[in-house]
C-alpha cells in the first residue's frame, strides 16, 4: 500500500492544483504580485533553460528548484551563494544551506534578496486640485523584495522523495510593504528504467518530478489585493551518456510549467560534464514573449571527498539587457 501511495499521491496532488488554477483562464498577465519570486536563483538552473527539478545531484540548488532534491546525494552539508545583475540596474542575490540528519531527513535554509536600487522621489503640489504643475523633488527612496525560508525533505524509498519549504516573503516600496507566508511542495521519482541500445548506448535512466511553487493566500499592498505567482511544474530527465555520478555525462531535460499569471510554457535543457570538471549547459524556453535561449558553463573541483563548483549562465532577452548569473557552491 505504501508503494502505491508514493506513486499515486504526487499525481493526485498535481491534478488537484491544476484544477484549482484552471478556473482562472481569464486574462492572466499582471494579475499576481511578488513577481521577483519567479527569478531563477542558480546559474546551473538558468543555464539549462530553467530545468532541473529531476536532478538528484542538485544539493543546495534544490532549495530553489525542487525541495525534494535536497534529501538526495551523499553530502552531509552543502552551501550555495548566487549573484546576478538583473534588468535595469537591479540586483538579485541568494544564499542556501542544507544539512542532512541521519534517520531524520535533510533540513535547509534559504535567503533571497532582490534590490530595485534607489528611485527618484517626487510630489505634485497641485494633486489635491487635480491640476498638473512642476514636480517637487524629495530625494530618493528604495524598494526591494526578501525571502527567508526553511525546508525539510526526506527520501522515503530508494526511488521516491518529497520535500517542502515554508517561506516568509516581503516586498517594500519606500515606507509601504506587503508580506505573506507561502509554501513550496516537491516530489521526485526515479523510475528505475534502464535501456541499452546499439553497442551499449541509449537511455541510462528516467526520472520524474513535480513541484508546486509559491502556493499561498492573497496578499495586500496598501488597498490592493493580489495573488501569489504560483507555478505548477512537471519534469522529466534522462542520461544519454553515463549517469549523474559519471565523470563524463550527457543529460537531457524537459519541463512543463503552468503559471497562474501567464500561459503554459515548455522548458528544454541539456547538460554535459567532461572529465568530472568542465560542465557545459544550454536551454531554450518556449511560449515566452522575449526570453528564449540560455547558455551556461561551470568548473568543478574535488579534493579529499569535498566538492566545489563555480557556475555562470547567460540568458538572452529580445528587448532588455541580457543577464549573467554567477553561483558558487560547496559540498562536504
Amino acid at each position: 500500500m505504501f508503494r502505491a501511495f508514493t506513486k499515486i499521491f504526487p499525481f493526485a496532488f498535481a491534478l488537484l492544483c491544476y484544477s484549482h488554477g484552471g478556473a482562472q483562464d481569464f486574462q492572466k498577465t499582471g494579475t499576481s504580485g511578488f513577481v521577483f519570486l519567479e527569478i531563477p536563483v542558480s546559474a546551473r538552473y538558468l543555464g539549462m533553460g530553467e530545468t532541473g527539478l529531476t536532478l538528484s545531484n542538485a544539493h543546495a540548488d534544490g532549495l530553489f528548484i525542487n525541495p525534494a532534491l535536497i534529501s538526495l546525494g551523499s553530502s552531509t552539508f552543502s552551501v550555495l551563494a548566487s549573484y546576478s545583475e538583473w534588468y535595469v540596474e537591479t540586483t538579485h542575490q541568494a544564499l542556501g544551506l542544507t544539512y542532512r540528519l541521519p534517520t531524520v531527513g535533510t533540513l535547509g535554509f534559504q535567503l533571497v534578496y532582490f534590490d530595485f536600487g534607489e528611485i527618484q522621489k517626487t510630489r505634485n503640489p497641485f494633486a489635491s486640485r487635480n491640476e498638473f504643475g512642476s514636480y517637487i523633488e524629495l530625494g530618493t527612496y528604495t524598494a526591494g523584495g526578501l525571502v527567508a525560508g526553511v525546508s525539510y525533505a526526506r527520501q522515503l524509498t530508494d526511488k521516491f522523495s518529497f520535500g517542502s519549504s515554508v517561506k516568509y516573503v516581503r516586498e517594500t516600496i519606500d515606507i509601504e510593504a506587503a508580506t505573506n507566508v507561502i509554501l513550496d511542495i516537491g516530489f521526485y521519482y526515479d523510475t528505475g528504467f534502464r535501456a541499452l541500445f546499439y553497442q551499449g548506448t541509449g537511455i541510462r535512466s528516467l526520472r520524474l518530478g513535480a513541484f508546486l511553487k509559491d502556493f499561498g493566500l492573497e496578499s495586500k499592498y496598501v488597498n490592493e489585493k493580489f495573488k501569489m505567482p504560483q507555478q505548477l511544474k512537471f519534469g522529466i530527465s534522462s542520461d544519454l551518456i553515463g549517469d549523474l555520478s559519471s565523470p563524463n555525462r550527457l543529460t537531457i531535460l524537459a519541463e512543463a510549467v503552468h503559471p497562474n499569471d501567464a500561459n503554459e510554457r515548455i522548458h528544454l535543457g541539456i547538460e554535459t560534464i567532461l572529465l568530472n570538471s568542465l560542465i557545459l549547459r544550454a536551454g531554450y524556453k518556449l511560449n515566452y514573449d522575449e526570453e528564449n535561449l540560455t547558455l551556461g558553463a561551470g568548473l568543478r573541483f574535488q579534493y579529499n571527498q569535498k566538492s566545489a563548483a563555480f557556475d555562470f549562465s547567460y540568458m538572452n532577452h529580445d528587448y532588455l539587457d541580457t543577464t549573467v548569473r554567477y553561483t558558487l557552491s560547496l559540498e562536504l
